[in-house]
This record gives C-alpha cells, structure tokens and sequence, in this order.
C-alpha cells in the first residue's frame, strides 16, 4: 500500500528521476538480467543471494534512502562478479579469434545467400567480360618486362607475362589445367609424365593462345582440332610457352534477386551446369571436367521464340529490342552480333529460317561472342531450379572495374 507521504514523490519521478535512482535502477535491471542468464550455471546458494540482494535493493529505492540505495547496489553487484568462480576474462588472442570466425560465419552467409564472386574462364562473353586469353610472343629474344611494369599490369588488367623453358629434355606427354586458391587458373605442363612446367592461365589460353596447340599438332593455325595426337619433343632450356595471359574477369553475382522476381530477358546471368547432360556429356568426350558453372546472356524466357539472321536475334518475330542485344547485333564496341550455330556441332538455331520456342519453366542463354560461345545453341534449354542469380558487378582487373550491362 503506498504511503501518502510517498505520493509527491511517485509524481515527481514521472516527470523527472534524480540521477541516483536511473543509477539504482540500471544496477537493479543489470542484477536481474544476470541472474537470468546465468542460472543454469550458478549453485543454488548464489542463486538465492542474488534473489535477496535484489529484493533489499528494491525496498531501499522505495524508501529514497540514497546512502542505502549506494550500498545495496554495491552488494549486489559484488556477489554477481563473484557468483561464477570459473568465469575468466577471455585473453586478446581468444577474442580476435572470435572476431575473425564471426567474421567469417558472415561472409559465407553473404556467399550462400546474398552475393558470390565468379571468375570468367573463357571468351563467350567477350567483350562485354573477358575470359582468360593468351596472346603468343614469337620473337625469340623477347624477355618479361621489368617487375613494376609486370606488378602494374597485374592490377591494373590482370596481365601475366610467360616465358617457360624447359627444365630437362623430353616429350610432352600431358597438359592439365587446375585451380589454385578457388578463383585462380593454372595449367600444368608434363614432360615424361613428369610436372615441368607450370603457366598461369587456361589449358585453352596456353594451347591456343601461347600456341602450344600449334607446336605440338593437335590444332591448325586458327585453332581447329586436327585429330592428331600431339607429339612435341623439346631439349633442356627449349622456350616451351612465351607471351602473356590476360586472366579473366572477377564479377560478383545477385543471388539474392531470384527469389523475388522472375529472370529478366536480356541480363547477364550465371547458372549450374551440372544438371546439363549435354555439356557434361560433351566435356566428358574430350576427357575434361565442366566448369560447374557458366555465364551469359539470357537470350530467351519461358515461352519466347527465337531466330536469328546474322548478325540480329528475333523475339517471336520482332527484333531483339533489350540494351544488352542491340549493342551486339549494332557490332558496337568490338561486338560482332549474333551467329548461327556451326553445322557440325548445332542443335538449334542452324540457319535463318529455323526458330526454336522455350519451354515452360526455362530458359535459353547465348554468349555475346557467339561466334566462339558454347551455350544452348549447341546443349539446348536450361532448368529454372539450375539458375544461380544475375551478374552484378566487375571487381576485377580495374580496367573492368564496374556495373556489369
């Protein structure tokens, strides 16, 4: 029952409380919380403590006894710092420990469901992303350049110079690609079945780019298979590769916006490849892996029908009206517009009169460099649950460096 005495100072609290009692009362919630936290691990006599001195510290607030209210707030903050025997203060290196696997727990969150960084490892999509390229140095007396110019190419366009020589004498037996730390490209060259050589860049970039390919038979002067099987015999110090490789693109992928709209014709865009028998079945002829994802252009949504007529793609029947078509089929900015696919390998789109409509629930993707891009011209249609999310946005080399269009 309130005293009437107390009256003019419940009032007065409402409007306004003295600093000791906001005090007072932090102790008492911060007392109250504690217990409640820690109950399951403190004894039972600790428990009971903690209970008391929390009651003695709300019946001295109510009697507005500030040298009490001192006091009491002092005993029960004393017994909660010495209710848990076994506490103990974690060290700097525990702490930064706990930082840095927060931290990342928070990136793979990102990764898994937000945003996830892919590397571009071929040309479908050139120019608008690069692909890992190499270009062929013939001169025989040409050497790397100087360290910085080599480091300021590596950042500024993801440049690689190249010039291995054989470390002994022999023939190349294999060449086998990889990858390092997740995002980078090696190819490994065997010489005797032994490891002699390794390149930074793609097995493609290296047998067609440095012109291995060429040298060792399995590919004429513009890259076409010759059915031959390679035979390169080289001598202790022999330049084996020489030139450079341009890696490709590093772009960040919206996986997030899937989930809320329907893929939009025209936008770059990333899928799994897995689920594609076509492609595995085709990479399992040339006793490859398939990547097990690709990126290109979303050609066609559920329902559209397609044909092209060099160098323009028609959407059931109108000419492809999206930014990302018309700066290809315009051959704007080194584009070179659409082509059919080769006879040889072609399933779909073949010729100028040949259309193709997209099923229910697919999709129909083209690389912006058709005439080198093996998309579903050639593997066919893909499965809405195989997509992964648009591209968003270039992060590297810097030269790139932006909103992916």
């Amino acid at each position: 029952m309130i005293n009437p005495s107390q009256i003019p100072h419940l009032l007065l609290d409402i409007f306004w409380k003295p600093k000791w009692k906001k005090e007072a009362l932090g102790t008492l919630k911060g007392g109250q919380k504690f217990l409640n936290f820690n109950r399951d691990l403190l004894e039972q006599d600790r428990i009971e403590e903690i209970s008391s001195r929390i009651k003695d510290l709300k019946e001295i607030i109510s009697k507005r006894d500030k040298d009490g209210v001192k006091e009491a707030c002092k005993q029960l903050q004393g017994t909660c710092e010495h209710s848990l025997k076994s506490y103990r203060q974690p060290d700097a290196l525990a702490e930064n420990l706990e930082v840095f696997f927060v931290a990342i727990a928070i990136c793979l969150g990102i990764r898994s469901y937000y945003v996830q960084p892919f590397r571009i490892p071929t040309g479908s999509m050139q120019p608008t992303l690069n692909g890992i390229v190499g270009v062929q140095n013939e001169d025989p007396d040409w050497n790397k350049p100087n360290i910085i110019v080599q480091g300021w190419k590596k950042v500024t366009e993801g440049r690689t110079y190249v010039k291995a020589r054989a470390p002994f004498g022999g023939r190349i037996t294999d060449i086998k690609e990889r990858r390092s730390l997740w995002f980078f490209t090696k190819t490994d060259i065997y010489i005797d079945e032994q490891k002699a050589v390794t390149v930074n860049g793609s097995q493609t970039s290296v047998l067609l780019g440095l012109g291995l390919g060429e040298k060792m038979g399995i590919v004429d002067s513009k890259g076409n298979p010759t059915n031959r099987r390679g035979n390169l015999t080289v001598k202790k110090g022999d330049i084996i590769v020489q030139g450079h490789v341009d890696t490709g693109d590093l772009v960040l992928v919206n996986k997030f916006s899937y989930h809320f709209r329907q893929p939009k014709r025209g936008e770059v865009f990333v899928f799994e490849t897995r689920g594609i028998e076509n492609i595995q079945s085709e990479y399992r002829n040339r006793d490859q892996e398939a990547g097990s994802h690709y990126i290109k252009r979303l050609a066609g949504v559920p329902g559209d029908t397609l044909r092209i007529e060099e160098p323009n793609l028609y959407h059931n029947g109108k000419l492809a009206k999206e930014a990302g078509f018309k700066k290809v089929m315009a051959k704007k900015d080194d584009h070179e517009g659409y082509f059919y696919s080769s006879t040889q390998h072609g399933r779909y789109l073949r010729n100028a009169k040949e259309t193709f409509t997209i099923g229910e629930n697919r999709y129909f993707a083209m690389g912006d460099n058709s005439d080198n891009s093996s998309d579903s011209r050639y593997w066919g249609e893909i499965d809405e649950y195989l997509l992964v999310g648009s591209g968003l946005f270039t992060l590297w080399p810097f030269e790139n460096f932006g909103f992916i269009r």
